[in-house]
């Protein structure tokens, strides 16, 4: 072989050999960032399970420390995740499952769980080496204290019955979440052989957290905002007298009162107590639909709600609000009570019911107060922080005291606390593939000094100042007697 040739081949084997070790790099690139984490996460890893098991999960708790999630060695020196009242909580845990994944609480917060994080892995191995003189040190995870109120949470749970539907709570100072309950519900720890069934539409979708995620034509709870917009607009609105006759018409459409009533002169107190339909669609035509928009987005409709802790363990699906054609006063007129276009969840209206029983302040709804290590250090608090300004302390004060008037007087009357004042509002919300309207009511308590703001929908519950109030009432004083 004469060395031209010799040359040549060398040259050849440099180019093979660099394209080969070009396109491991490319490969590995491409693993490490589009790739990797998917295989981290594979529940069919084995390699998380090794890794997990060796590390005793933390628990989860309630605001009062009671665990709600924890785990234990069984004899053969795995783990069981075991549940107390798991159905309860279900929508908030999520699940932990080697064949499914994870879900929830269990998934935003798996790495605080397996110790991970604040440099727990090294801290707590010299830690505890330290104390067991490095002898047999066992791993555990740091533990997860909720605002949630297992009185609250239980009570919501239990008074929702075989209904569909879902309840939301708030402290309205601090937007601390209270209560969060979704039915159909399922049961974290039979997620490995109940799964298909709780993954079935037939079933009610268990897996749907209504309480965040789901879309709800609110009804005449909307009329807080209608109202809101209405006062902050012009606040001698106030003082201005409608004549409902039960009837409004407008062009071709006609727009009446629930069960055919007919309310006569009223002020805006009186037709929100009564909850007069004819009055507020005619106050949403002489707003106009811009100005009901810019309300209804102040209270944060058509906007991205986010939970205030380390990890998004919440999706919160904010409400819509929106209109076909602008200038089609019949649509406004339905918008404005809540009809049309018009979509919230009870965890949203809690927040907007919140906002106004807080002298118009929308605080963050966050659900995670503490997480401490096994030795009860906190490594972090969860914090209150100011969401938006939505309306005045005037207007917050006179819809306050017009929500005061629903439960005295007013549609509200089965939410009544003896020795507690209640402000509510109620809503039954048509839906045209349900035989029964949905039953929807928000309310705050105690008025004087509001604590908690909480929401109730009842799927084809009726009308709304029946069971959803009847819920709302129960949740509040299980809430309120500490």
């Amino acid at each position: 072989m004469n060395n031209r040739n010799l040359v040549r081949n060398i040259k050849l084997l440099l180019v093979f050999f660099s394209l080969c070790f070009f396109g491991i790099i490319v490969y590995l690139t491409y693993f490490s960032y589009y790739k990797a984490s998917s295989i981290v996460k594979d529940v069919a890893n084995p390699r998380i399970r090794a890794e997990e098991e060796d590390v005793l999960r933390g628990s989860i708790l309630d605001s009062d420390g009671n665990k709600i999630a924890y785990s234990k060695k069984t004899e053969d020196g795995k783990q069981k995740r075991i549940y107390n009242n798991g159905e309860a909580f279900a929508h908030i845990l999520g699940y932990n499952s080697y064949v499914y994944g994870k879900t929830g609480m269990e998934l935003a917060y798996n790495d605080i769980l397996q110790g991970k994080g604040y440099g727990g892995d090294i801290l707590q191995v010299i830690f505890q080496g330290v104390k067991s003189g490095f002898g047999s040190i066992e791993r555990s995870g740091y533990d997860i204290y909720l605002s949630i109120d297992k009185d609250a949470q239980d009570t919501a749970y239990k008074m929702l019955g075989d209904d569909k539907g879902a309840v939301a709570a708030i402290n309205t100072k601090t937007g601390e979440i209270i209560a969060m309950v979704s039915k159909p519900s399922f049961d974290p720890g039979l997620i490995d052989t109940k799964f298909d069934e709780y993954n079935s539409d037939t079933n009610g979708t268990p897996f749907v957290n209504r309480a965040a995620q789901g879309y709800y034509t609110p009804g005449s709870v909307f009329k807080i905002v209608t109202a809101a917009a209405a006062l902050e607009k012009n606040p001698k609105v106030a003082q201005e007298i409608f004549n409902c006759n039960g009837r409004l018409e407008i062009g071709t459409y006609t727009l009446t009162e629930q069960g055919g009533a007919v309310h006569g002169k009223v002020t805006l107190k009186d037709a929100f107590r009564v909850s007069c339909n004819t009055t507020f669609g005619q106050i949403g035509i002489d707003l106009g639909y811009d100005a009901l928009e810019n309300m209804a987005e102040k209270f944060m409709f058509n906007k991205e709600i986010k939970v205030n802790d380390i990890y998004d363990s919440i999706n919160i699906k904010s409400g819509n609000i929106k209109i076909d054609n602008k200038n089609m006063k019949a649509l406004i007129a339905q918008d404005a009570i809540g009809q049309h276009g018009v979509t919230t969840n009870p965890l949203h209206m809690a927040l907007v019911t919140s906002a106004i029983a807080n002298n118009g302040v929308m605080m963050k709804p966050y659900i995670v107060k503490e997480i401490k290590d096994k030795n009860g250090n906190v490594i972090e608090k969860g914090k209150s922080e100011k969401l938006e300004t939505v309306v005045s302390t005037e207007t917050a004060g006179l819809i306050k005291e017009y929500m005061v008037g629903v439960v005295k007087s007013g549609t509200g009357t089965r939410a009544k606390i003896s020795g507690i004042t209640v402000g509510g509002k109620t809503g039954s919300a048509e839906n045209e593939n349900q035989v029964e309207t949905n039953s929807w009511f928000t309310a705050f308590a105690p008025a004087e000094d509001p604590q908690i703001a909480v929401a109730v929908i009842v799927e084809e519950g009726g009308v709304g100042g029946k069971r959803a109030a009847e819920i709302a009432r129960e949740v509040i004083k299980a809430y309120l007697k500490k």
